[in-house]
């Protein structure tokens, strides 16, 4: 047989070194809460800043030993991402937070411009910003919790996170990249504005035990994407607003129906349309909700871990073809505003189930991830704001979707959609997904 075709990779992986937190941590184990165990057969989180230097000249080397030691400060209050995760004898998962550090890689892509990384149509360079491409939350156990990634381009330089799911949820990473990015621009500041609170006190009770050897778990094994097409969609400000006055027309004003739930309900309408389905398919709708305010005492948005839980709609697809954008938005707005203290809390005495987000969904599934209320783009490291948010394939699968702020800060939302190529292709020849009220 012949040899395989070498794949050409666009970005050089150059040298790679270990950072340390700048003060040694004290010795401990923090328990994992059920929120946090669920994420163990995900793969881990990889987002990603893109910053220009056009017309600059700047230093990369430079650029990397900052971005170095204000990583090794940081760490000093988000100790627990130099840790590693152990289990002990009886199945009970912990972050051992023993320093031994994070990984920092630094890279070069000199033919990839900042232009192809910020096309719609996301290429397969944005994947090699990342690093641990396929790695579960488990592998914890062995690999790094944290590995940064940073990448000269030919006009611009991406930074890229890879982060243990089972240590962070979204809320809690993009605090972690705002307090090192305050760090950095402030000449290494030993102080920061909101430190993390690490008491895993989204739970209480007995610890909880589990076999990740049993067959049971099947779900922690790897996963093979299939051709997928993925695309940025920018939906403006007006176009959401409008969206939200629609949905909100016949509903009661002592329960609104957000921006979010509306725009929702508008991609689930088109992307349930572009797939075919028959009426009689189900599809199904499925988000991750921040609990940390929905929770009696709520949790302060410093809280250091996963207070996430999921929350699904299923219906058939001629039902939803059949019913309004606002109908489907009161139907998203149901099932998010149910989840509230007690329902949240009897979830928590549940054993938690840990889930691998594409063999977890049904057939037909539309999940939203992130959120636009992330402050992605406030994260300057001293050579101004970034101009993009990129992720890597983690996670992803057919109807996995991501939501960023638009960069422009106006209130519009950029939309990272992942679909069989077919149905990317009809949802992008669809003239009302992203100006719905276009009169043709």
């Amino acid at each position: 047989m012949p040899a395989a075709a070498k794949i050409e990779r666009a970005v050089r992986l150059g040298r790679k070194w270990t950072v340390f937190p700048a003060r040694a941590s004290v010795p401990q184990q923090c328990r994992l809460c059920s929120s946090d165990l669920q994420m163990l057969g995900c793969n881990y989180i990889q987002k990603g800043l893109v910053y220009s230097m056009a017309g600059a000249t700047f230093d990369f080397r430079a650029v990397v030993e900052l971005l170095k030691k204000s990583l090794s400060e940081a760490l000093v209050y988000f100790y627990p991402l130099a840790g590693q995760l152990a289990s002990s004898s009886d199945g009970v998962v912990v972050i051992d937070c023993n320093d031994r550090g994070a990984d920092f890689i630094e890279a070069t892509a000199d033919g990839v411009g900042i232009s192809e990384i910020m096309e719609q149509n996301i290429g397969a360079s944005v994947r090699e910003l990342f690093a641990l491409d396929g790695a579960i939350n488990t592998n914890g156990h062995f690999l790094p919790l944290l590995v940064v990634q940073v990448t000269k381009l030919r006009d611009g330089i991406a930074v890229s996170f890879t982060v243990n799911h089972a240590i962070v949820d979204g809320t809690a990473l993009w605090h972690f990249i705002n307090c090192w990015a305050q760090i950095c621009r402030e000449s290494l500041a030993s102080i920061i504005d909101l430190p993390p609170l690490h008491s895993r006190c989204f739970t209480t009770g007995l610890p909880i035990k589990l076999n990740l050897q049993s067959p049971k778990t099947e779900c922690l094994s790897t996963f093979t994407l299939p051709p997928l097409s993925e695309k940025i969609f920018h939906f403006t400000a007006e176009t959401i607003s409008r969206l939200k006055q629609q949905a909100n027309r016949a509903t009661s004003k002592d329960k609104p129906i957000s921006s979010f739930q509306a725009l929702s309900a508008h991609i689930w309408k088109a992307i349930t349309k572009a797939r075919g389905l028959s009426p009689s398919e189900l599809t199904t709708f499925k988000l991750a909700i921040n609990c940390r305010s929905r929770i009696v005492p709520p949790l302060p948005y410093s809280y250091f871990g996963n207070a996430i839980q999921f929350a699904s709609a299923t219906i058939c697809a001629g039902e939803i073809m059949d019913m309004s954008m606002p109908c489907v938005a009161r139907l998203l707005h149901s099932i998010i505003s149910a989840h509230q203290d007690v329902n949240i809390r009897a979830e928590l005495e549940k054993p938690p189930t840990i889930v691998q987000l594409d063999k977890s969904s049904p057939k037909n599934t539309v999940m939203m991830g992130s959120s636009p209320r992330f402050p992605m783009y406030d994260n300057d490291f001293g050579w101004g704001r970034p101009i993009g948010v990129r992720s890597g394939w983690a996670n992803k699968f057919d109807g996995k979707m991501s939501s960023y702020p638009g960069c422009d800060g106006s209130g519009s939302v950029d939309i990272e959609i992942c679909l069989l190529p077919k149905t990317m292709s009809v949802l992008d020849s669809d003239p009302h997904f992203l100006s719905p009220f276009t009169q043709l």
